[in-house]
């Protein structure tokens, strides 16, 4: 008689305590079920990542110019011994970078009778990066001398290797190009030639062409350069 109660009420336990955990299992899939919405937000962050992904407007020498990586190739040049030109390119380099946040990129590359290049790559504009870019700016000495090409093919070189969709290469010129004797002319032209074939990418070539009262009339070479490269020609007065 002791086993029969005891399979009664084992079976009675048993459909008792049942429908409750089916109730709780059915109450937390319901509930799982409304928390689902919630978790559709994250979503959202495409639009952040595009509104990264835009090009940064900088000015420089009264242009404005709008990417996410830029290439400056500036003349360390100097006449008879003076440094005038240098010193102003060097401050408005200095005041541009401080312009980029770091989600940007850049390199510098100058040149007089040699090819100086700050780095082999273009990198972000960090603090430290951009007062490492000042610093070796300051250490050029001025020459009279404007070899350009390698240093306009080091540049687009830089350019062309970086990761951005938005490059902007920036040359700036004293003079018309001349190069150990070699003024002028053919060096002028095969420099022409030589960067824009390098140019596989298009990308923009800016110029700006600095002027003064011991020399002028020499600009079209940097008019003519911007032209075949789909960029913009400025002249400042010095």
């Amino acid at each position: 008689m002791s086993n029969r109660m005891s399979s009664f009420l084992g079976l009675a336990l048993l459909l008792l305590f049942t429908p409750v955990a089916l109730g709780v299992a059915f109450a937390a899939d319901d509930d799982g079920g409304l928390r689902k919405p919630l978790d559709l937000p994250a979503g959202g962050a495409g639009s952040d990542d595009e509104e990264e992904d835009a090009p940064e407007a900088i000015r420089f020498y009264g242009s404005e110019f709008e990417g996410d990586t830029f290439v400056f190739i500036v003349p360390a040049y100097g006449f008879c011994g003076e440094t005038d030109i240098f010193d102003m390119i060097r401050q408005e380099v200095s005041t541009t970078l401080n312009q980029l946040s770091a989600s940007v990129d850049f390199a510098i590359v100058a040149y007089n009778s040699t090819t100086y290049i700050w780095r082999p790559d273009c990198v972000h504009a960090s603090p430290g990066h951009k007062a490492a870019a000042q610093a070796w700016m300051g250490t050029l000495a001025p020459i009279e001398n404007h070899c350009l090409l390698d240093a306009a093919l080091a540049g687009l070189g830089l350019a062309q290797q970086a990761s951005g969709a938005h490059k902007q290469v920036i040359i700036c010129g004293a003079r018309e190009p001349y190069c150990n004797g070699s003024g002028g002319g053919n060096y002028a032209d095969i420099c022409m030639e030589s960067i824009t074939a390098a140019n596989f990418e298009n990308l923009p070539v800016h110029t700006i062409y600095f002027t003064s009262s011991f020399y002028s009339g020499e600009e079209q070479f940097y008019v003519n350069l911007a032209a075949m490269n789909g960029g913009t020609f400025r002249q400042v007065d010095y």
